[in-house]
């Protein structure tokens, strides 16, 4: 027999066709269903200026187990996503509130510039500069 027909006759690679199969379908549902809930959560902002806990909740386990089967579909990892493995771990997140002012929103994202002075410079200022080793002190 020849490589390729024990490739070919390989029992393991066509189970797992049959399992791709099968993500490839709850892939396109689980697609549709986040669609819902994105759409769901827009209006429940629209409506009340707070996101809803159980849909966020949905829409992140969703898209996370959407990742796995991408993962999986693309022969990343042996280990099928759910129903063959338990949901995916929720993170806790923070709630969305449109009642928040643009000051308040942007506060938490604020990063203190990071300090710069031990940071080399190769600019053409250094070739005069007294203090830089190696510099060109000449006028």
């Amino acid at each position: 027999m020849t490589s390729k027909e024990t490739h070919i006759k390989n029992t393991n690679t066509w189970a797992r066709f049959a399992y791709m199969l099968l993500f490839v379908f709850f892939l396109g549902a689980g697609r549709l269903v986040l669609t819902f809930v994105i759409l769901g959560q827009s209006l429940v902002v629209l409506v009340t200026g707070q996101d809803n806990d159980h849909l966020r909740n949905l829409g992140q386990g969703l898209a996370r187990w959407i990742y796995q089967c991408v993962i999986f579909l693309s022969f990343g990892t042996e280990d099928k996503p759910f129903p063959f493995d338990d949901w995916p771990e929720i993170v806790p997140s923070e709630r969305y509130g449109a009642n928040k002012s643009v000051e308040e929103a942007f506060e938490d994202e604020i990063v203190n510039e990071p300090d710069d002075s031990s940071i080399p410079s190769f600019v053409a200022d250094d070739v005069n500069d007294p203090s830089v080793e190696g510099a060109d002190n000449k006028k």
